[in-house]
């Protein structure tokens, strides 16, 4: 039976919605919290989502290594319980009044973060059905994209009415409803558990560093548009409309999601990631030649279309090309080559923006997708296992 919208799977599809409106939540708005409830340096500030970044990075080659170890759903129920515990704490932040403790806790949370999405995003390819894999894990993936809308709207909504206490009450509630959701799922894991000892090396999957290497560049690109445009728009004196960037990015991808899902898995991969690749970095192309509002709309739509399928179609090739003993620890290397090329195009893109400005700064970031697209292409045409045939049949 090939039905894919059965109880279990759109339970994950609301964990992975509550676990991402938490990520983006704290981290579009808690450094903003933290400057006004801490007098520290704005340097200081940055490493209330660094910590969490690092922290997040440091967590995928071990998760990785455990998933492959022991039993799915014990391990998915350990990651949601420590994620739960330490989203309580940020409610003892505001009290002791300490930004040393709120770092300590973001590092916590970071870890414990990694642990449950990269648990969560291998459970969900249990629950979706093989032929209908792409289809499966681009809605999954879209959960996280409505997620980067919803979580800064309601951080800054509740900082904005000063309700501190609240906020952090709101933090703690979607772990313990992602708790809560976990608990039911029917988890069985598909491959025999592995007794070897923790190695770095042998706890990543480095099988296809090409892949890896796109997905570390898409990261990058991806990086640009969650951590810049509301410093463009400003820079263009619309400030007030980067929501609508965003919203506008949105619509794109619920858009697109059904007809792209169903032609990655009746065509395979290269049908979507080829197409969506080319929009991306036109996207880009448009933000940065036409620095107005009607450019930036625009190519928020265009960006919206282009990036939806490709983070949750390199997803899957890479599951595809995996074998089943090593699904753990390939989903977790994803995760850390995604994780490496957002944080550091965070870091290298500010600094290009502050020197050549940030419509030149886009431009450069469509060239980076095309960079992505090619090496796509390369793993393509050069692996030995025809990925496409895989998927499609």
């Amino acid at each position: 039976m090939n039905r894919l919208f059965h109880r279990h799977y759109v339970t994950t599809l609301v964990v992975n919605l509550l676990l991402f409106i938490t990520f983006y939540l704290l981290n579009a708005s808690l450094p903003l919290l933290a400057a006004q409830q801490f007098n520290v340096s704005q340097s200081s500030l940055g490493w209330v989502v660094t910590a969490f970044i690092l922290a997040t990075v440091c967590s995928r080659p071990l998760i990785g290594h455990w998933l492959d170890r022991y039993e799915l759903k014990r391990m998915l129920l350990l990651s949601a319980t420590f994620f739960m515990i330490v989203s309580c704490l940020y409610l003892i932040v505001l009290p002791l009044e300490s930004f040393s403790l709120l770092l300590i806790i973001r590092v916590l949370h970071g870890f414990s973060f990694g642990m449950i999405s990269s648990s969560l995003s291998l459970s969900v390819t249990t629950l979706i059905p093989p032929p209908r894999q792409g289809e499966g894990m681009g809605y999954f993936v879209l959960s996280m994209n409505l997620a980067s809308v919803l979580g800064p709207v309601i951080g800054l909504t509740l900082i904005a009415h000063d309700a501190l206490v609240w906020y952090f009450v709101t933090i703690a509630l979607l772990a313990i409803c992602s708790f809560s959701f976990i608990w039911r799922l029917p988890l069985t894991s598909s491959h025999v558990t592995s007794s070897a000892p923790f190695r770095l090396r042998q706890s990543l999957f480095l099988s296809s560093p090409v892949l890896l290497l796109a997905t570390v560049l898409a990261g990058i690109a991806i990086s640009s548009t969650s951590a810049f445009i509301s410093l463009y728009a400003d820079a263009m004196d619309h400030v007030t409309y980067a929501s609508y960037f965003y919203g506008l990015a949105a619509l794109g991808m619920v858009a697109i999601r059904p007809f792209a899902g169903k032609r990655f898995d009746r065509r395979g991969p290269a049908s979507v990631l080829v197409p969506s690749y080319a929009l991306y970095a036109v996207g880009f192309l448009v933000l940065g030649l036409f620095p107005t509002l009607p450019g930036l709309l625009f190519a928020a739509l265009i960006i919206g279309i282009g990036s939806a399928s490709i983070f949750p179609g390199l997803q899957t090739v890479m599951l595809t090309y995996a074998a089943p003993a090593q699904k753990g620890k390939a989903i977790s290397t994803f995760f850390l080559a995604y994780d490496s090329g957002f944080g550091i195009g965070a870091f290298l893109l500010s600094g290009i923006a502050a020197k050549v400005g940030y419509s030149n700064m886009f431009l450069m970031c469509s060239l980076v997708v095309v960079s992505s697209g090619l090496l796509y292409g390369y793993f393509r045409r050069s692996t030995s296992l025809s990925t496409d045939q895989n998927i499609a049949s």
